[in-house]
C-alpha cells in the first residue's frame, strides 16, 4: 500500500491512489505511545515477539488493528528482511522522530 507522503501528518493520510485512512482504525491511534517504544532502538519485531511484550491482554487484543493503524500512517513498515520468513515489523525514521 504505497502511501502519499504529502498527507501522512494530516488527519487523513491517504494512498497514492486516492483511498483514505480507515475511520475504523482511528481509536487504535491511542496505543502509539505504548507500542512504538517497544520496538526499541531500530529493532524489527514479529507480531509475535510484540505480543510477548504486551501485558494488558486488551492492548494484545487490539494489536492487528493497531498494526494495520500505524502502517498506514507511515510509523512502522514491513522489515525488507521478512520476506522469506514471519512479517517482521520496524519503525519508520517517521516514528523516530516522532518520540
Amino acid at each position: 500500500m504505497p502511501l502519499d507522503p504529502a498527507t501522512l501528518d494530516s488527519s487523513t493520510p491517504h494512498t497514492l491512489d486516492g483511498r483514505p485512512y480507515p475511520d475504523h482504525l482511528r481509536p487504535y491511534e491511542k496505543l502509539d505511545d505504548e507500542l512504538l517504544r517497544l520496538f526499541g532502538e531500530g529493532d524489527s519485531r514479529t507480531f509475535d515477539e510484540l505480543s510477548l511484550l504486551v501485558d494488558d491482554l486488551r492492548v494484545r487484543a487490539a494489536l492487528p488493528r493497531w498494526i494495520a493503524s500505524a502502517t498506514w500512517r507511515g510509523l512502522i513498515e514491513r522489515a525488507p528482511d521478512s520476506n522469506g520468513g514471519p512479517r517482521r515489523y520496524s519503525l519508520t525514521t517517521r516514528a523516530r522522530h516522532r518520540a
